[in-house]
């Protein structure tokens, strides 16, 4: 044993329970300010023109049909599950109560507000996320990054960037349509059981008059900001994997708690904020 390691081991007990909290705190923080300039230069170069070249749009546009297109499917379906599992039970409990009129506020609120968001940075992690992990944790165990490195090729501009866009405009997409078809088969699944008797159109006038200024702007920028969050979380996690020493099974769970927490964490950000 070392002097170190003996001067540790006779140390009281709350000085080495705090000092092991002091570590995992500081550790913690380094990871979160390292995560936060990576994102911050991501952002940085997505507005460079020059960084825009053909094998970055060719990438972009890639990842941009899986996130965007793949995923409208998925997004449909979860769109008819939520009608049915939440807004048709909530327009069905407010009718029995007589009020009606609170169908347009508890919609924007739980639905708008809170779901829609969530729901979408959990389908594009499902859907694209995990084929990122799996793509960029074999970049350094099978030698792309040293191949990158050779050719004085950027990774960050031809791996990271055209998918962190990609995701992030994919989002925005995948909310828009996971909201309409979710408003849409409330409205019919509500018109076919007898709880409403008013048209789509009316349906849709009194979800909007509930909709506040804000709520036209804060949820399609949670959703940009939720999806492109995902991207760098798959890519910083996939391209953390540097042998076969790290198993690539491991990668798909931790990249989905490291995601979930990113969602999370941006959904309770903006509720503060805003």
């Amino acid at each position: 044993m070392s002097v170190q390691a003996e001067r540790y081991a006779l140390r009281p007990w709350p000085r080495r329970a705090l000092a092991r909290i002091g570590a995992a705190t500081i550790a913690g923080t380094s990871r979160l300010l390292l995560f936060v300039s990576f994102a911050t230069t991501v952002a940085i170069a997505a507005f460079r023109r020059e960084a825009w070249r053909v094998p970055v749009w060719v990438e972009f546009k890639r990842v941009l049909h899986g996130v965007a297109v793949r995923s409208l499917p998925t997004a449909i379906v979860t769109g008819g599950l939520m009608a049915f599992a939440l807004v048709t039970q909530a327009i069905y409990w407010l009718a029995q109560t007589g009020t009606q009129g609170l169908v347009g506020p508890v919609i924007v609120i739980v639905l708008i507000r809170e779901l829609v968001p969530i729901l979408v940075g959990l389908i594009v992690f499902g859907r694209s996320g995990t084929a990122t992990l799996i793509e960029l944790g074999e970049a350094h165990p099978r030698g792309w990054m040293r191949l990158f490195e050779i050719q004085g090729l950027d990774p960050l501009a031809l791996l990271v960037l055209p998918r962190a866009v990609a995701f992030a405009l994919g989002s925005f997409c995948l909310g828009t349509i996971l909201l309409a078809s979710t408003l849409l088969g409330s409205y019919l699944l509500a018109y076919g059981l007898e709880l409403i008797a008013y048209s789509f159109w009316d349906f849709a006038d009194l979800v909007q008059r509930s909709m506040k200024v804000q709520d036209f702007i804060v949820p399609p920028i949670k959703c940009i900001v939720i999806g492109y969050l995902v991207a760098l979380t798959c890519c910083s996690t996939g391209l953390a994997r540097r042998d076969d020493s790290d198993e690539l099974q491991r990668l798909v769970p931790r990249g989905f708690v490291r995601s979930a927490l990113a969602i999370l964490l941006v959904n309770t950000m903006f509720d503060l904020v805003v």
